[in-house]
């Protein structure tokens, strides 16, 4: 395999992505597109008996990405699923920012909206729950 390819094939199983074939000058690599869970939430709110299932179900059955990767004039050519590759790289970013200003801030400062948020549509949820079952 090509040194351009091999580097890029690597970038990508960092990222998930799992080789199904490769050649001296060809990769294609699959995946699995984002969950989306606030739709498993709304789903579940909507249909709290089987929402949830359906939903899981739905997803893996719908979520398969494919990227096919090439050499042509020393450059790595993808096709397929780019939008995906270029939303981890983004996702990537961003998580490496928040990483450093866990290490920097501490765990409790950087992350206590999202603590709050969680904490909050647990309460949501079992109040939910108890009230209508």
């Amino acid at each position: 395999m090509e040194a351009v390819l091999s580097r890029r094939v690597d970038e990508l199983v960092a990222n998930g992505w799992e080789p199904v074939t490769t050649t001296e000058t060809t990769a294609s690599l699959a995946g699995r597109r984002p969950f989306a869970w606030w739709l498993f939430l709304i789903v579940i709110f909507l249909f709290p008996l089987f929402g949830g299932l359906l939903y899981l179900i739905f997803w893996l059955a719908t979520s398969k990405a494919t990227v096919f990767l090439h050499v042509e004039g020393g450059k790595v050519i993808a096709a397929g699923d780019e939008w995906l590759i270029r939303l981890q790289e983004v996702q990537r970013e961003a998580y490496v920012e928040k990483q450093r200003d866990i290490k920097e801030k501490g765990f409790l400062r950087v992350m206590w909206p999202q603590l709050v948020v969680s904490l909050f549509l647990l309460g949501l949820w079992i109040y939910l729950l108890k009230t209508y079952l």
